[in-house]
């Protein structure tokens, strides 16, 4: 999966892909060329306010507003991978703004959480996006079912 699906600003970010044996974190992603455009992740990685929504985590607190969105990214095979941060809403270009990257869901979330105000004031400023769950119900159907690549059971 490419995170330009999401409307990334950043050139060249993709989720990659691997058979699972050259993961550092025993983790499992189908490749891209195999069909399946979300891919697998096993384990699943958590967090208590990332919400899984079409291969990605939207980061909302109970019944917050949204503040950012994670995606899963490595440069290559052999890259460790790293969880990159999106505001909420679009640039000028239509496209997603990336904000940060970090080395974990948990670190990325808490970066989110620790400038919420901030995300939120920027998301203000951009154009809103079209694809974004209005709420946390929506996000929650917006997820796949069961076998959905990646984000696992709500």
């Amino acid at each position: 999966m490419r995170a330009r699906t999401l409307g990334s600003t950043r050139p060249g970010v993709d989720a990659g892909a691997g058979s699972g044996s050259d993961d550092p974190e025993g983790t499992r992603m189908w490749s891209k060329q195999s069909g399946d455009a979300t891919g697998a992740i096993s384990p699943v990685p958590e967090h208590p306010h990332a919400h899984p929504v079409r291969g990605a985590w939207l980061v909302r607190v109970g019944d917050g507003p949204a503040l950012g969105w994670v995606l899963r990214h490595r440069d290559d095979l052999a890259a460790p991978f790293t969880f990159e941060v999106y505001a909420c809403g679009l640039g000028s270009d239509g496209l997603r703004v990336w904000v940060q990257r970090r080395e974990s869901l948990n670190a990325a979330v808490a970066w989110v959480m620790q400038h919420d105000a901030e995300l939120l004031a920027f998301g203000r400023r951009l154009r809103t996006d079209p694809a974004q769950p209005a709420d946390r119900a929506d996000a929650d159907a917006a997820a796949p079912e069961a076998g959905d690549g990646g984000v696992g059971p709500g």
